[in-house]
């Protein structure tokens, strides 16, 4: 127990033996203020009321028990149609647990009412994104959204979103630029503004845009490829390489081919060509696509239709894409055993698979088997020299 909370409840006791009338709901207030959500609920429960019974279903949201706040929300609503802000508040939590629907109802509800805020209509926006075969109501609530409020960042945002996504640069731009004139460091807007310019080929002004978002603090590989492509078309190669080594390094292990790319074209232009074919090779060396498992798969099918021989030559494909496999060349080797005749050839792929493999623990089960083959082979090959 906390030192504010033994302060709060001396605090009530005092008031309460000094004779002044302490609210009843005064204690549990102070829990739910202080997150002792839980004790807050046993002191809301003694004194049922439509604020008390809001309380609940807020410190049952707040602990994650949506389960036990959906009820008390829809239990409220439902006696007292007339709150908006429990309507509000239900609406939101339907959106977190993925009732698209049903959250769309209570926002239509709120927004045909008087409580036809800006935020009502935002939400009934996103509750449409989510509704196969209605998520094109939403553009037409987010912008009554904004004409309820122009200074509605997310409406704003998710507006010029979807111009971006429509490649429509002036419906961007319209919504974006009022709304930077409220919000002039928002990244959002910043990052729809530069996206919109850099998709319409506008490079030299979509740069400074780029520039701002890291400036911003916004460390994300995919703003400095951009910006590295602005640079390029620039012809400011220097800063450009400066760009995509910074989105590299963001990337990690996983690097984008095209930067890579990228960056050997610089060089060539810089007539730097150690680098320029190292970034080049690196390129190809990412980007490098094997089909050992669809080969394998292919040799699966072919071999339950008793195909051998093509079943063999799918291993063998699957085996050149993936050399270092112990399993598919453990798997030549059995099928090879099955279709040839010649014990002299089913021993030499054995004899290879002794070879190619190294030591651990799963090689050393496929050995005992392969070891006792050979063992079989040689006997019979010898039995069979006998016989001639």
């Amino acid at each position: 127990m906390t030192r504010l909370f033994l302060w709060v409840l001396c605090f009530v006791a005092v008031g309460l033996k000094g004779g002044a009338q302490s609210p009843p709901l005064a204690v549990a207030d102070s829990l739910y203020a202080l997150g002792n959500y839980t004790a807050a609920i046993t002191e809301y429960n003694k004194y049922p009321s439509p604020g008390s019974r809001m309380q609940v279903a807020r410190a049952y949201h707040a602990i994650g028990n949506y389960e036990k706040a959906l009820g008390q929300y829809e239990n409220l609503v439902a006696e007292y149609p007339d709150m908006p802000v429990a309507q509000n508040e239900l609406g939101k939590l339907y959106l977190k647990i993925k009732q698209f629907e049903k959250a769309r109802d209570v926002f239509l509800l709120l927004t045909e009412k008087e409580y036809g805020s800006a935020d009502n209509f935002y939400l009934l926006g996103k509750s449409y994104q989510y509704i196969a075969g209605e998520s094109g109501y939403a553009l037409p609530a987010f912008k009554q959204a904004f004409r309820k409020d122009t200074t509605h960042l997310k409406s704003i945002y998710e507006t010029g979103k979807y111009y971006l996504k429509n490649r429509e640069k002036d419906s961007v731009l319209k919504y974006v630029d009022k709304g930077l004139t409220f919000y002039p460091n928002s990244v959002e807007l910043i990052n729809l503004k530069a996206l919109a310019l850099f998709n319409n080929g506008n490079h030299r002004e979509a740069s400074p845009w780029f520039e701002r978002l890291t400036a911003l603090g916004e460390e994300k590989p995919y703003i400095y490829e951009r910006l590295g492509d602005c640079y390029v078309r620039l012809i400011a190669y220097e800063k450009a390489v400066i760009a995509y080594e910074t989105a590299l390094k963001l990337e990690g292990l996983n690097p984008n081919p095209k930067t890579l790319l990228a960056l050997g074209k610089i060089h060539l232009k810089l007539k730097d060509y150690e680098k320029a074919a190292a970034y080049t090779k690196e390129a190809i060396a990412v980007q490098q696509v094997t089909f050992e498992s669809e080969y394998e798969t292919l040799a699966n099918i072919v071999l339950e239709q008793k195909q051998v021989k093509e079943g063999l030559e799918y291993l063998k494909l699957a085996y050149e894409e993936d050399p270092e496999s112990t399993h598919l060349y453990y798997r030549i080797c059995l099928v090879a055993d099955n279709y040839y005749v010649d014990p002299k050839l089913k021993l030499r792929y054995y004899e290879d698979f002794m070879q190619k493999t190294g030591d651990s623990p799963i090689v050393e089960i496929y050995k005992a088997h392969v070891s006792k083959r050979i063992s079989a082979l040689r006997q019979e090959i010898h039995l069979g020299a006998k016989a001639e």
